[in-house]
């Protein structure tokens, strides 16, 4: 077993309820911290699991048990020059010179906020680039798969069925296509 972090935005849970943490306590959150962030309602879990897709999808249903609805999903699949540097242990230089083809060929293009100073790249994009080259671990580039679908499962469908399902799919898929 492994401890995996992340954290779910949560909505329909009224942090000032009198069984607010109990709710979530008895559906499983115990090993869960509620906090009230910028105004949303977290659930930042330290989830002990086999695998960080169990940790993940257990979580999800955990929260859906609660009562409350999930609105996002972090770490986020969008990501910026600094958050790929922090997330590979490389400088914000060395994602430049990714990005420009100055060390390597193929480096996924920004995904939003292209015509800004600070674009934002898809970071399953990024990171299955990376581990192509050789320069990040394909558990990185799993746990990033996961985000997404989840991500998108939230504000696309709301249902938790699909996201299981397509995760499970998405999992199957080799690294090197």
């Amino acid at each position: 077993m492994q401890t995996y972090e992340f954290t779910f935005v949560v909505d329909a849970a009224d942090p000032h309820a009198d069984d607010f943490e109990d709710r979530f306590f008895e559906a499983g959150c115990d090993d869960a911290t509620l906090a009230l962030m910028h105004g949303a309602v977290v659930a930042c879990f330290d989830r002990e699991a086999t695998t960080y897709k169990d940790a993940v999808l257990s979580a999800y249903e955990n929260i859906l048990a609660a009562g409350a609805s999930v609105l996002r999903f972090e770490p986020d699949y969008l990501v910026s020059a600094a958050e790929i540097a922090k997330r590979t242990g490389v400088t914000r230089g060395a994602v430049s010179h990714y990005s420009k083809g100055e060390r390597g060929d193929g480096f996924p293009k920004p995904y939003a906020r292209v015509t800004t100073k600070t674009p934002l790249w898809d970071w399953v994009d990024v990171s299955r680039w990376l581990c192509v080259h050789g320069k990040l671990d394909e558990e990185e580039y799993r746990f990033a798969q996961v985000s997404r679908i989840i991500n998108y499962n939230v504000q696309v469908h709301g249902d938790f069925a699909k996201a299981r399902k397509d995760v499970e799919v998405a999992l199957r898929e080799p690294v090197c296509v």
